[in-house]
């Protein structure tokens, strides 16, 4: 059985920098995973110049696809080419949402496929077999998605099937993270991380916190679920969050963080600059006669190769893909920074200072 170690180097209050080796690979942490589709929208080459280390990929369309055979399914590190950190989202919270009331059996969900309307039943074993044949590095458990403001019964049924669930993974425990669910309720959380603890899990995935939730709730729910957990185990946060929650997280102590930001903004025709990551909306007229760099200082493969605001200006309002991917480029490059920066705040021991800063008004 593989294993995934995880070790933390230096700490600053709650957050911390740290490694985490698997499958031959080593990622440096507080990292980000982006989720934003870029193994669709670059190629490997071109992530590798922008130092992107960890992707996810969304795994229900190659099941639904596959009809079940998961064997016939490719590792996607052969298929695009991709050697960084691979994870592969179980989409459950899909599949909740397309089922019915009676579709949310105890040993899985049954849901129309919303693209052929066909009747599938998604199961605990399907969930690691399709992370396994697409070859995540890091796997997950399956869970039972529920809404954060769900009932609280509905919640404490999700906690109780999604800790019936976690033996399904118990041959690759050491590479596996246990989902954490139980909505915004302390108590449920805590059922929750007791039962990931006695499954002998590799770490703590925080699941079912919304993207969208207010950020004075995500500071709250964030750090009153971090105290739960031991701190020697890696802890990744499923969620895409806004520059704001990154933030949040990483002063919470989160080590692996979902994020969409690169893309969004690169599909809203905005460039991440400078040293606060203002958003640059390049769709604005007065770019077209700008020709400038997105940032003069960057040294990301954008700006170093000579293309200019006017130019991405005339590609993101002609609605060419080059412009999206031009953007894609620039904006993970600036994050993958931002990350090297926040780790030697950490290591510095000068965190809330460099994030004040960050935060202020340019």
């Amino acid at each position: 059985m593989k294993e995934l170690n995880f070790t933390i180097e230096q700490t600053a209050a709650a957050a911390r920098t740290g490694h985490v080796h698997v499958n031959g690979q080593e990622l440096s942490t507080p990292q980000l995973v982006h989720t934003g589709g870029e193994l669709g929208k670059l190629t490997a080459w071109q992530l590798k110049r922008v130092n992107v280390a960890a992707i996810k990929v969304n795994g229900l369309p190659w099941w639904l696809k596959a009809d079940h055979q998961v064997n016939s399914l490719p590792d996607l590190h052969d298929f695009y080419h991709w050697n960084g950190l691979l994870l592969v989202d179980q989409q459950t919270r899909v599949a909740y949402q397309a089922a019915k009331p009676r579709g949310r059996k105890k040993d899985g969900v049954r849901f129309h496929d919303p693209v052929t309307g066909q009747l599938k039943f998604y199961q605990p074993a399907d969930g690691l077999a399709l992370q396994q044949a697409l070859g995540a590095d890091i796997y997950q458990s399956f869970d039972r998605s529920v809404d954060y403001y769900a009932p609280v019964d509905d919640l404490a049924a999700g906690v109780e099937q999604t800790a019936a669930w976690l033996p399904a993974t118990s041959t690759v425990a050491g590479q596996t993270l246990g989902k954490i669910t139980g909505g915004g309720l302390k108590d449920l959380r805590q059922k929750s991380v007791s039962a990931v603890q006695q499954a002998g899990m590799a770490g703590y995935s925080l699941a079912g916190i919304p993207a969208d939730l207010p950020d004075k709730e995500f500071n709250r729910i964030l750090n009153e679920l971090v105290d739960l957990l031991p701190a020697a185990h890696l802890r990744y946060l499923p969620t895409s969050s806004s520059l704001t929650q990154l933030l949040i997280a990483v002063l919470a102590g989160v080590d692996l963080i979902d994020s969409d930001l690169a893309a969004k903004k690169a599909g809203m025709g905005v460039a991440l600059v400078g040293p606060h990551l203002t958003s640059l909306h390049l769709d604005r007229q007065h770019f077209a006669t700008d020709f400038t760099a997105l940032d003069e200082k960057c040294q990301c493969p954008v700006c170093q190769g000579g293309y200019r605001r006017a130019t991405i200006h005339q590609l993101v309002t002609s609605n060419a893909i080059l412009g999206e991917q031009l953007l894609l480029q620039h904006n993970l490059f600036v994050l993958d920074r931002l990350m090297g920066e926040i780790r030697q705040a950490i290591e510095d021991q000068q965190l809330e200072s460099f994030i004040q800063e960050l935060r202020q008004n340019p």
